[in-house]
């Protein structure tokens, strides 16, 4: 029964991107998203109390999809620096071809609205992605690309949007694998030239997207973890019924309890996460957190 109301919840965010990205977000009504949906519109207020709480999840949504997606690259280990660029490139061009409708949002003004949580949340995904460009440059090319880094970044948009308008739009038979290859060989004339002309998009400039890195950037191993474990008691206490509550509570202390031991049993942690999961969506913190408990023990065992 909850697998069924999380599916048909994401199907509505999902049409819900696609008729704001479309038609603008003040032009799409409820009543129209319900009716793509084959829902009433009494129904979709069930799972939705309105537009804006609509938009704010589905963004939410796609955006730990996308950053969860790239954190499993990064926690590759069998991977270079370069390779694991690479493998998100592909990725990201793959996702925004499937995804037309939530990246077009994205690159739409944002809606002028009173509410300060939508703004905020308008922001803050597409803050997170231009850092998440950002981080992947500097973590493929090191830290020498710096006072460029910012160009980089819009460079390096520029070229995979316009690469995935051709894909997509004009549907253009260009494979993902190509193209990425091809790119990462521009980068490394790029990266690797000293410019005459000064930065445009210095520190001073960028200072408000750079106000949100520690927010929104992955760090290492363990703040991942907590981070993870933040999100996971967040949506289960959002989602909860109240006579669950309890029993939710202890299962979450002793989720967390099994985390933070040296070795975590593991069908321990699957079952208290199964258990969870059939309470509130987090199936994405799930699989995010298995991979990361991973790579903690990986890097436990080379100590």
């Amino acid at each position: 029964m909850v697998t069924m109301v999380m599916r048909l919840k994401e199907n509505i965010m999902k049409n819900a991107l696609k008729n704001f990205a479309g038609d603008g977000y003040y032009s799409t009504s409820m009543q129209q998203i319900a009716e793509n949906c084959g829902i009433s519109k009494a129904s979709l207020y069930k799972y939705f109390s309105s537009k804006e709480e609509l938009l704010l999840e589905a963004l939410e949504h796609n955006l730990e999809q996308w950053l969860a997606k790239m954190t499993s690259i990064n926690l590759d280990q069998t991977l270079s620096p370069k390779e694991q660029l690479r493998k998100k490139i592909i990725l990201e061009l793959e996702a925004r071809k499937d995804n037309r409708s939530f990246m077009n949002l994205l690159l739409r003004a944002v809606p002028p609205t009173k509410n300060a949580e939508m703004m905020r949340m308008l922001k803050r995904t597409k803050v997170a992605l231009m850092n998440w460009h950002r981080e992947s440059l500097v973590h493929a090319y090191g830290e020498k690309v710096t006072p460029f880094l910012w160009d980089m970044v819009v460079l390096f948009q520029g070229t995979l949007r316009e690469y995935v308008i051709l894909m997509g739009d004009d549907h253009k038979a260009l494979p993902a694998e190509d193209v990425a290859t091809l790119m990462i060989s521009h980068l490394d004339t790029l990266m690797l030239s000293t410019p005459e002309a000064s930065p445009v998009l210095t520190s001073d400039v960028m200072h408000d997207y750079e106000a949100y890195h520690q927010e929104i950037t992955p760090g290492g191993v363990q703040e991942e973890i907590e981070n993870v474990r933040y999100r996971i008691r967040e949506k289960v206490q959002k989602h909860v019924r109240l006579d669950q509550q309890p029993e939710s509570e202890r299962a979450l202390e002793a989720f967390n309890q099994e985390i933070d031991t040296v070795s975590p049993r593991r069908y321990m942690v699957d079952s208290l996460g199964l258990y969870l999961r059939q309470r509130a969506p987090i199936e994405h913190e799930l699989k995010m957190l298995n991979d990361l408990l991973a790579a903690r023990n990986y890097n436990r065992s080379d100590d």
